[in-house]
């Protein structure tokens, strides 16, 4: 669905890499969102933007919001008219914060660059992007056809940018913050998510359903329908296998399960990794890494029944319909379980149960 462009603010920060302290350059400012080279900057921001498979998605950080002055600049922003000054001013405020973190020992190693701010969105929903560029040399003739060097801005490239989905916010969703992140904690590249209060926390029982539904609903767009509850039987048991080795779970090992099971026409078609960013993308928006939630997981992998004499617990991969050759088979009209393929301590365990019973 095309997106209209409603606001663009484009300002310039400063800050050569390795050489301590930031600044705000005089340039820039609001820009006619009307123009053809301005829709033509967009889109290529848009572009680049989507085209990312590693966002890391969330929401602010409210429990501390007094450090984070952009939270409350935001909040203000969407509680006014939202006018295109009021949208310059909103703009500032996120400058002076990312000079400030830019500043910041721990981001010494950054550089600056050209920062965009947007707003757009469409018919469902409407979006804040801020996003970080660089330029780059490209070749061009000058009057006299000798070649040259131009400097363009890099939109190719994104360093760093981060979006609010501004209608999930308003209705109070969990998550609706994404942005560019990074796996390694102590990343220069975090200073660019902190100036704006972001953070990772999107509930991992979220995330671990979200993970779910996106591989059932990605079965089913590609027409694996006879391997969907195999596939998302693989994907629990991936769940399960980092929950106990008290690992996170990454969405990029998840693509080898899912490049397994398409086939080679997909595969060539798709590309190697699509369930990824499948997954990563809009409406599930998974984490490229969380934490597995154990009630979830649970919820997908375990049975558990309990009556007054007896309980059951079992994995759901065991259970299937009569003559299906699971260890634990279900018979609708006798209302009957039958367990197949007793280890033998059980077995053992079962004859010793029935000795030690009073006959009758």
């Amino acid at each position: 669905m095309e997106m209209t462009l409603k606001h663009l603010v484009i300002r310039e920060l400063i800050k050569e890499a390795d050489e301590a302290g930031a600044s705000i350059g005089d340039r820039g400012g609001l820009v006619n969102n009307q123009s053809a080279m301005a829709e033509n900057l967009f889109n290529g921001l848009l572009g680049a933007f989507t085209r990312r498979s590693s966002l890391t998605h969330g929401s602010f950080n409210l429990e501390e919001q007094d450090s984070y002055p952009f939270i409350s600049a935001f909040e203000a922003y969407i509680g006014g008219e939202s006018q295109a000054e009021d949208f310059l001013q909103l703009s500032d405020n996120g400058m002076a914060e990312l000079a400030r973190t830019l500043a910041e020992p721990t981001a010494t190693a950054a550089s600056g660059g050209y920062v965009i701010f947007s707003q757009y969105g469409d018919e469902r929903y409407d979006y804040l992007l801020v996003a970080l560029v660089r330029d780059k040399t490209a070749l061009a003739l000058d009057n006299d056809l000798k070649p040259t060097e131009i400097m363009q801005v890099n939109l190719d490239q994104l360093h760093q940018a981060a979006r609010i989905n501004l209608t999930n916010f308003r209705k109070g969703q969990d998550s609706y913050l994404s942005f560019i992140g990074s796996q390694k904690k102590d990343d220069i590249t975090q200073y660019f998510s902190n100036a704006f209060g972001c953070t990772d926390v999107t509930p991992s029982r979220k995330s671990t359903g979200e993970l779910i539904r996106a591989a059932r609903d990605f079965c089913n767009e590609h027409q694996l329908y006879e391997q969907k509850d195999q596939v998302v039987e693989d994907v629990v048991s991936y769940l399960e296998r980092q929950k106990v080795d008290k690992q996170t779970a990454s969405l990029p090992e998840l693509d080898q399960v899912f490049d397994a099971y398409l086939p080679a026409e997909k595969l060539e078609q798709e590309g190697v990794g699509s369930f990824s960013k499948f997954a990563n993308g809009e409406p599930y928006e998974v984490s490229q890494e969380f934490q597995p939630h154990t009630s979830t997981i649970n919820r997908f992998a375990k049975m558990k029944a309990k009556a007054d004499n007896w309980q059951l617990d079992f994995s759901k991969r065991s259970l299937g319909e009569m003559d299906s050759n699971k260890e634990i088979e279900f018979d609708e009209d006798s209302q009957t379980l039958t367990l197949r393929r007793l280890p033998s301590n059980v077995v053992n365990q079962i004859k010793e149960a029935l000795a030690q019973q009073d006959p009758e």
